[in-house]
């Protein structure tokens, strides 16, 4: 894919068939399907290669919620790749029953169901450096890890198994997927990204109902003009409502926003430590419920194990949806570290050191990845047991312009990020569940969080994930949502939103895979509406 900058083309470059405005894993995903079908896309990154030492000034909030320890990532990555630049490489899959309207949860259900998702799997999961596009819950898993599920199996009445999959980036085994350096290696011949051109306003014709051109601003103020006849905005769960509320000079109260449902229903996820255990008593709780490495078609990836509250469960005690899983805090001296930094070329004479102190692990952690197919074994100086939890959609989590601005004069994002008591008492319920479960499976027992524990009113250790989303949410009524179930905005005929900020409920997992696989079905979407618009031309010339 041809990466250029803006302050290097002519006006002719900035006329094109589908426009898509941001360049992350949702972003680059709409422009390498289109591409692939030879439809001419161009990309437009505010960003460049690198974080700009004056970044911060154009992807400052201004937050006036409940407080957040990812300021400096909720905003987005202004830089060619967007989130991926950021982001750990862990992959979930929705559950059914997060597709569902639940009275217990307000404002729950989508307009389409985790079946509309299931038929762009596989193509997601190779845009997003995944082995697998399946896997994800305790049927599908041991059958493709070729495995025996455990004796020793949970009381799924209570929690269910649950996995996630590491992302690996082509160009380096020890990192997960960053889409910017990949960028040029796409074969897409019909497809451009523009760096530096950050989009300021969004026009439309006098109804708003259509969107004839999107203004773009580069270095020194010169302010361009990008035609196409599609856009799809895929900037972020804050940038794109941000943009959107920014646009107002036809459309009073921005575009999008007739009901006054853009920036609403804000939604993250909350995850922090609820208990921990000792390294040495750990070893039979993380083999348990620790790491698995499953071949694929694409080489070796591996799957983490955790647990998720049950839907039974769930409706019975009107709880969100919740998992909890360990996380090994590996000890500085790890040899893990030193192997790492000696085959990325970084070797140190203290690793040297490090890894001949300790070559029982190494051989114990060779054997344990290449025969056993489980985790490497670390030198640890914790085990944590982590929640992340869903949270509750409320219309007064929300964006809204601030009335300070960044450097280009455009309005900054205010934040006003919500959370609630139903979320808490979920992590305290769960957390309970999990240390009920380590009991009957004769584990050892964790050392639990006092604000994690039953009845406790102390504020639970748990901070938002930088996984900001809802805020243009689908819906089938545009008076509750922003965009229909094929991410149209509603009253727009030519303008689509691909990420996270489309998710009408968030579940407990990460957001990246799902967004990937809505950005490959937006891009049939978009594929079959341009075929048949040709087609119905060439009829009527006919």
């Amino acid at each position: 894919m041809l990466v250029e900058d803006l302050r290097t083309v002519g006006d002719d470059a900035l006329r094109t068939q589908i426009c898509v405005i941001g360049s992350g894993p949702a972003g680059l995903t709409v422009a390498t399907e289109l591409a692939a079908a030879g439809l001419r896309v161009l990309v437009l990154e505010s960003g460049g290669h690198e974080i700009a030492t004056d970044d911060t000034a154009f992807t400052a909030i201004e937050s006036i919620g409940a407080p957040r320890a990812e300021q400096h990532r909720i905003a987005g990555n202004r830089i060619l790749g967007g989130s991926s630049h950021t982001w750990a490489g862990r992959c979930g899959v929705l559950d059914e029953l997060d597709f569902a309207t639940r009275p217990w949860v307000n404002r729950s259900g989508w307009p389409i169901d985790a079946g509309a998702l299931r038929p762009f799997a596989e193509r997601a999961a190779e845009h997003a450096g995944l082995g697998h596009g399946t896997g994800f819950t305790e049927h599908e898993f041991w059958p493709l890890a070729r495995r025996r599920a455990p004796a020793d199996a949970l009381d799924t009445a209570v929690l269910r198994p649950c996995f996630w999959q590491i992302s690996r980036d082509p160009a380096d085994r020890f990192d997960c997927k960053r889409w910017g350096p990949q960028v040029r290696a796409i074969v897409a011949p019909t497809a451009r990204v523009l760096l530096n051109a950050t989009v300021t306003h969004i026009d439309t014709d006098t109804t708003g109902a259509h969107v004839n051109s999107v203004e773009v601003t580069g270095a020194g103020g010169r302010v361009r003009t990008v035609e196409a006849r599609v856009f799809v905005l895929a900037a972020g769960g804050i940038a794109t409502p941000r943009l959107l509320l920014a646009s107002r000079r036809t459309v009073t109260g921005g575009i999008g926003n007739r009901y006054d449902q853009v920036g609403r229903y804000l939604m993250d996820h909350r995850c922090g430590v609820v208990a921990t255990l000792r390294p040495a008593e750990a070893g039979a709780a993380l083999d348990r419920f620790g790491k698995y490495v499953v071949r694929s078609a694409r080489g070796r990836h591996t799957f983490l194990h955790g647990m998720a509250l049950a839907p039974g469960l769930q409706r019975r005690e009107s709880l969100v949806n919740c998992a909890l899983w360990l996380q090994e805090v590996t000890a500085d001296d790890d040899p893990w570290h030193s192997v790492k930094r000696m085959l990325g070329g970084r070797v140190r004479w203290q690793d040297l050191r490090i890894m001949l102190s300790d070559l029982g692990l190494l051989a114990s952690g060779a054997r344990r990845r290449l025969v056993d197919g489980v985790g490497l074994p670390h030198r640890l100086a914790e085990v944590e047991v982590r929640a992340m939890v869903e949270q509750t959609p409320d219309a007064d989590s929300r964006v809204r312009l601030s009335r300070r601005t960044d450097p280009l004069g455009m309005p900054l994002p205010q934040v006003d990020w919500r959370t609630s008591a139903q979320e808490d008492r979920t992590v305290r319920r769960a957390t309970a569940l999990l240390v009920g479960e380590f009991a009957r499976l004769g584990l050892p027992a964790p050392r639990v969080d006092p604000a994690a524990l039953p009845g406790s009113t102390d504020p639970l250790p748990l901070t938002d994930w930088a996984h900001p989303s809802g805020t243009t949410r689908m819906s089938a009524d545009p008076r509750h949502g922003v965009v229909d179930q094929h991410c149209r905005v509603h009253g727009v005929d030519n303008l689509y939103i691909a990420g996270s900020s489309v998710f009408p409920t968030n579940g407990h997992v990460n957001p990246t895979l799902t967004v990937i696989a809505l950005a490959v079905r937006l891009a049939d979407t978009l594929r079959a509406g341009l075929a048949a618009t040709v087609d119905s031309s060439v009829a009527r010339r006919n």
